[in-house]
C-alpha cells in the first residue's frame, strides 16, 4: 500500500480514474469505476481489480481494514486519499470511503443453455436487478440489446451486488443477437399480452433466450416478430404490468423449476 496520501486533485491517477464516471472513457479503456465496500470486496474475489483509493474512514472498521489487506495480497495498488480528493471520485452522498477501479471483464460469446435478454432495458435500478436476478437463477448469460442502459452505469452496479463479476454479458445490436441465437439453435421467449400463453403452461426447452423489454414500450418488434414462444404472467390485481425485473424473476424460475422436475 502506497503511504502517502493523495491531497491535489490534479494527480494524475485521480484525473485517469475520475474520467471513467463517463461511458466514453469507460469504454475507451475497458475500465469503470465501484464504490463502496461491498462492491469492491467483490471485485477483489476476482482478477479484474486494477487499482483502490481511499480514505481514513476505512481504516476506522475491521472490515476496512481486511479489505485493504486482501488488496495488498492481491497485488492491487492502494492509495489513501485527502477527503476533498476522494470526493471527486464518488457518486453517492454517504460514502464509506473505499473506491476501485477495475477492468471490464471478457468472456467467449454463446447463446445455450437459459439465456436472458435486456431489450431495451432503460432504467438502471431494472437492469442491475437483471442482472443479480440472471445470476440467482442459473442463467448462462445477459445478452444487452442496444438502447439499454449502460451496464457499468454507477446504479446499475450498485443494484446488481457484483452480479457484474459473475455473469456473462454481451452487448449487440437486435441483427447480431438474432442471428446469434438462431445459429445456435435457441428457442426464443418473449413476455407478450397478445397471442400468447399463460407462462406455466408452456414447456420450455433446455436452450432457450427470454427477451425482456423496455419498461414503457415492451419488447422491440424484430424480437416479437421472430418468437417461437409467447408468454404472459397473469395479472390478478388490478395493475397493468409488472416491473421488468420482477417478471423477469417469475420467468426464470419456471424455467428452471420445469428443468429441474424433468431430470
Amino acid at each position: 500500500m502506497d503511504q502517502a496520501t493523495i491531497t491535489s486533485k490534479r494527480n494524475e491517477r485521480i484525473r485517469d480514474a475520475k474520467q471513467l464516471k463517463q461511458k466514453k472513457y469507460r469504454d475507451q479503456h475497458g475500465l469503470f469505476l465501484l464504490e463502496g465496500v461491498r462492491l469492491v470486496e467483490e471485485a477483489l474475489a476476482t482478477p479484474y481489480t486494477d487499482t483502490v483509493f481511499f480514505t481514513s474512514r476505512l481504516l476506522e472498521a475491521p472490515r476496512g481494514r481486511e479489505l485493504l489487506a486482501q488488496a495488498e495480497k492481491k497485488n492491487v495498488s492502494s492509495f489513501l486519499c485527502s477527503d476533498e480528493v476522494f470526493s471527486e471520485l464518488i457518486e453517492t452522498v454517504q460514502s464509506q470511503g473505499v473506491v476501485a477501479v477495475a477492468c471490464k471483464p471478457t468472456w467467449p460469446l454463446f447463446c445455450s443453455g437459459l439465456i436472458l435478454v435486456a431489450d431495451g432495458v432503460s432504467d438502471p435500478g431494472n437492469m442491475g436487478t437483471l442482472l443479480r436476478t440472471g445470476l440467482a437463477a442459473g442463467c448462462r448469460g445477459l445478452l444487452v440489446m442496444e438502447g439499454s442502459v449502460d451496464l457499468y452505469n454507477p446504479k446499475v452496479l450498485r443494484s446488481s451486488m457484483g452480479a457484474i463479476f459473475h455473469l456473462p454479458h454481451w452487448m449487440l445490436t437486435r441483427d447480431e443477437a438474432l442471428t446469434l441465437i438462431q445459429r445456435q439453435q435457441s428457442t426464443l421467449v418473449i413476455a407478450d399480452l397478445t397471442d400468447s400463453e399463460v407462462h406455466w403452461d408452456v414447456r420450455y426447452p433446455q436452450n432457450i433466450a427470454v427477451v425482456i423489454g423496455n419498461e414503457a414500450h415492451g419488447v422491440h418488434p424484430r424480437f416479437r416478430d421472430a418468437a417461437d414462444l409467447r408468454v404472459q404472467i397473469p395479472l390478478l390485481g388490478s395493475v397493468e404490468s409488472l416491473n421488468a425485473s420482477v417478471a423477469a424473476g417469475i420467468l426464470l424460475y419456471e424455467i428452471q423449476r420445469q428443468h429441474r422436475s424433468e431430470n
